[in-house]
């Protein structure tokens, strides 16, 4: 029994000494390629092989999906503090500061979530356990950085100047009066068709994540509730703008943001059709039957 238990714990301090080593490879190849490399699309490329290589190593060996919810969590720790550090230094700091720093992290979430996901849908016998605690906890990180995000862009003071630069001196609450305004411009050649499509594409796209969480969270009450769900985040922030930031409280915001929550919660039944279907059950349902079902959500 003892002999048992101490073959556990050793194989468990294997498995973590391997998630410590594999992460720092990871951030090592990553930021190597980053410092000697000019091109960033190289840089990225390089970055998801060697994450998908070590997240895949770290499957088979570990043979649990918890194991890459730390190893994605180091590399989200390590690269995001290494950014910090790199922004707000000066220019004699080893690393330049460029935006494919933030591409760097985006993979470090993006990359084991994704290859989870494919492994899983997949995985017929469950041979690698526990999906639905990885897919929670990395989902937890990542909507706690993507609120800070929202809340960021929506308050901060010239957050992103190319999404809000000042359009009026007060609130508008005229549906597409603003891009209405910009297409005008257009037509008399005195603004880019780029920044229309940046101003539509910003506001829509911000809000995808928001809708396939909601869906997901939500998917088994009505679609009344759903709707208001997709309405509460953009209708509260643009009433804070009201009261904090008047000339950025726009009727249109609400809108795109409603579109961009719909097109999140068909992202997610487009991903639940494919996986239902290669998987015959439920994305994140614990259901065993190759049957649909609308039982309660495992997540």
């Amino acid at each position: 029994m003892k002999a048992g238990v101490t073959m556990r714990r050793r194989s468990h301090m294997e498995i973590s000494s391997m998630i410590v080593f594999l992460s720092i490879i990871s951030i090592l190849v990553q930021f190597t390629a980053y410092y000697f490399i000019a091109s960033p699309y190289l840089i990225l490329g390089i970055s998801t092989v060697i994450v998908l290589i070590c997240t895949h190593v770290l499957l088979e060996q570990s043979l649990t999906y918890e194991s890459c919810t730390v190893y994605t969590i180091l590399l989200l720790f390590i690269s995001i503090i290494i950014t910090l550090l790199t922004y707000l230094g000066t220019e004699t700091n080893l690393l330049p500061f460029t935006n494919t720093l933030f591409g760097i992290i985006i993979i470090n979430w993006i990359v084991p979530m994704l290859h989870c996901f494919i492994r899983n849908m997949f995985d017929y016998g469950s041979r690698i356990e526990k999906f639905n605690a990885f897919y929670r906890n990395v989902s937890i990180i990542f909507v706690l950085f993507y609120i800070g995000i929202i809340l960021y862009i929506s308050f901060a003071d010239a957050s992103i100047p190319l999404l809000y630069r000042v359009k009026t001196n007060q609130e508008n609450f005229t549906p597409f009066w603003w891009v209405a305004t910009q297409i005008e411009d257009y037509i008399n050649e005195m603004i880019p068709l780029s920044d229309i499509i940046t101003y539509l594409l910003s506001r829509i796209l911000i809000y995808i994540p928001y809708g396939f969480y909601g869906v997901l969270l939500l998917r088994n009450k009505s679609k009344l509730v759903r709707l208001l769900f997709l309405l509460i985040l953009p209708l509260g922030i643009e009433l804070f703008q009201y009261f904090l930031i008047p000339n950025r409280c726009d009727i249109d915001d609400v809108i795109y943001a409603l579109i961009g929550g719909s097109l999140g919660g068909l992202w997610f039944h487009i991903i639940n059709t494919l996986y239902r279907a290669v998987s015959g059950k439920n994305f994140l349902s614990k259901d065993s039957d190759y049957i649909y079902s609308n039982s309660t959500l495992h997540f």
